[in-house]
């Protein structure tokens, strides 16, 4: 699919957020150490879920919210528990930093990235939806960024 202004406007953003991500602006709080490790796990997560994804996509990966050419519809592996993986991968890695690191801002901009990327993933899917004819049925039984928790299971 031919990109368009509106593609690049959604990667030009997402580039901001991640900046605005990473300014060092600190307003702590504090959550028991008890709490600390299970957000290592949550970011471990997150990690695990980018690094699958992106083996799975292989050269049909892309910043654009449009397919690639010649790209092929993956519902299998990851993208059989979510069919956004790579956005919720980086939602749980900045929201369990943010709490690893007690910064009451990252977890905020997590929350923001999060918002982001459900409102990207809506123009995505417009896309995907117009690319792939089983992109329809693959959508209504896979969990948008999450696990589908109740509902049909592929």
């Amino acid at each position: 699919m031919k990109l368009s202004r509106i593609d690049y406007v959604w990667v030009t953003l997402q580039i901001l957020l991640f900046g605005a991500y990473l300014v060092p602006l600190y307003l702590p709080f504090e959550i028991p150490s008890l709490l600390l490790w299970p957000t290592q796990l949550i970011i471990l997560l997150g990690i695990l879920e980018i690094c699958w994804a992106l083996l799975q996509m292989g050269r049909f990966l892309s910043p654009f919210p449009k397919p690639v050419q010649e790209s092929k519809l993956i519902t299998g592996g990851v993208f059989a528990i979510v069919r956004h993986p790579i956005y919720s991968g980086i939602f749980l890695i900045a929201a369990g930093y943010g709490f690893y690191s007690e910064s009451l801002y990252r977890v905020m901009m997590a929350f923001v990235l999060l918002i982001f990327f459900y409102l990207k993933s809506l123009y995505e899917e417009r896309n995907l939806k117009a690319f792939f004819k089983d992109y329809e049925a693959y959508a209504q039984q896979t969990g948008r960024l999450f696990p589908k928790l109740f509902g049909t299971k592929p």
